[in-house]
């Protein structure tokens, strides 16, 4: 009898270009969309894979899967899975999260851009017809306008998005600031980034981007303290990190209180379930969760989190794993390196 795979959650992927990766390894494909933990148990308790966008996989669902070994995510939807208790249960958690790299570091991009430009503002002055033959109270209202050049960037978090980032800006000759505590300090002498301590970043940075994952420690790393160390003509843009990262109350506190000058969002805490008092100001420009998206992203990872668990059933690890413990496994073992 073949392996059982589900999708779960994963509207994304068409089930007939997903099966068809999976008749590789004879795997037949369940497609299930669950909100409860009792419905992802029902469908998955006899699973030897998960592929997945959502759905609860915390501690007490994993325990009652009998057979699961990987856990493919179609990206950085890891918060609500209990990665302790995967790794304890030996199975493997992966993402596709590099297939997007490109798309968010742009739309990090086109925000900062935006804002230093003051894109939406002369926008919205021209459409209300306020732009008359005398430019120059156009030019005033937007000022001060910094040159793009003198810009200083900073990144709290310094993996693959914001290396992204960092090469974008190290083109139009930005000076690019980045804390990361799992990186010594330093210079990076090929992409020109200064690895520095997290107040130098706050203090320092023009555009301040986010490019860690959500966890515990990192649940509203930015809050009332960290926007009062930061310059009051400074933006914070999150295109990359779960919603959660900003604490939403202290950012709008910052905002009304000229703590800081503006944000650029594709990510909000609750997301689309409750209004947000962020949608009222206008120094703040919002986008759908939409920051990952393009064609090219789309399909690189419809086909990677399909392909990644034909290979690990073939004896490879995925690019990218979350719990890499999990390789000291014993029935690991014959994995290739």
């Amino acid at each position: 009898m073949g392996r059982k795979i589900v999708q779960l959650n994963l509207n994304p992927v068409d089930p007939i270009i997903a099966q068809r990766i999976f008749d590789e390894i004879d795997a037949n494909l369940i497609v299930a969309n669950c909100t409860t933990e009792e419905e992802v148990i029902e469908v998955a308790r006899d699973a030897d894979a998960i592929i997945r966008a959502g759905g609860p996989l915390n501690g007490n669902v994993l325990k009652m899967l009998q057979k699961c070994q990987i856990i493919s995510c179609y990206a950085i939807d890891i918060d609500n899975i209990d990665i302790e208790v995967a790794t304890e249960r030996g199975i493997c958690v992966s993402y596709a999260v590099d297939a997007t790299t490109e798309e968010v570091s742009d739309h990090g991009m086109a925000m900062m851009l935006s804002l230093a430009r003051k894109l939406p503002l002369y926008d919205a002055l021209v459409k209300s017809g306020l732009w008359k033959d005398d430019n120059k109270a156009m030019v005033n209202l937007g000022r001060p306008l910094t040159r793009t050049q003198n810009l200083t960037v900073g990144s709290i978090g310094f993996g693959r998005a914001a290396i992204a980032l960092a090469r974008k800006c190290q083109g139009f000759g930005m000076r690019f600031l980045a804390y990361d505590p799992n990186k010594p300090q330093g210079f990076n002498s090929k992409l020109g980034v200064e690895l520095v301590p997290l107040n130098q970043v706050l203090q320092e940075s023009d555009f301040l981007h986010m490019n860690v994952p959500l966890t515990p420690g990192t649940h509203h790393i930015m809050g009332i303290e960290e926007f009062k160390k930061m310059k009051p003509t400074s933006y914070i843009i999150n295109c990359t990190a779960r919603g959660a990262i900003i604490d939403e109350t202290a950012l709008h506190f910052a905002l009304k209180e000229n703590l800081i000058k503006g944000a650029g969002l594709d990510m909000l805490e609750d997301g689309p379930t409750k209004r947000s008092p962020l949608f009222d100001l206008p120094n703040v420009i919002l986008t759908p969760h939409v920051g990952h998206v393009s064609d090219t992203s789309y399909n690189e990872m419809e086909q990677r989190v399909c392909k990644e668990v034909v290979s690990f059933f073939q004896g490879e690890w995925p690019p990218i794993v979350v719990n890499p413990k999990v390789k000291d496994k014993p029935h690991f073992q014959n994995m290739k390196p």
